[in-house]
């Protein structure tokens, strides 16, 4: 009985040193600045100005190996129109991790877009902001800076 239980902790053991392990993301990140400026940010060429934005992967779609891999982030942003109306905009994107870097694809899935955008920055730690640049059509353009959304 004593060899069983130790078969079994010398199984578990190894199954906790799995490639199965927790993502370097936070659940949530909330933005803090545009190109290094502040929130509110302009946005657009109309006077807008973005307020806020987040990245939510959620525990469901969080990463769960060290390979690559991909999911769903809630990617949401605030824009006060120079109407000073608010605007909200909410969707669900597709994204994926390889090689440590993190690629958030603008174009929600099922909708035809003729020129690809897309968040790229690198994954740098559990403590890490992330820091992702916005391309269009491959060239390099705004640079967003993301904090982690910690627990109450």
């Amino acid at each position: 009985m004593k060899h069983a239980f130790t078969i079994l902790g010398l199984m578990l053991a190894q199954g906790c040193a799995s490639p199965a392990e927790p993502s370097p993301l936070y659940p949530g990140y909330f933005l803090t600045s545009v190109d290094g400026d502040p929130l509110p940010a302009p946005y657009g060429t109309d006077g807008s100005m973005l307020v806020s934005g987040s990245l939510g992967f959620g525990d469901s779609d969080r990463p769960r190996t060290t390979g690559p891999v991909t999911g769903m982030v809630t990617y949401t942003l605030v824009v006060r129109r120079p109407d000073q109306s608010l605007e909200h905009s909410t969707m669900q994107l597709d994204y994926s991790i390889s090689d440590g870097v993190l690629r958030i694809n603008l174009c929600p899935p099922l909708a035809l877009c003729i020129v690809s955008t897309e968040l790229v920055g690198p994954i740098l730690g559990r403590t890490s902001e992330l820091v992702l640049t916005n391309y269009l059509a491959g060239a390099p353009g705004s640079v967003y800076r993301y904090f982690p959304s910690l627990p109450d």
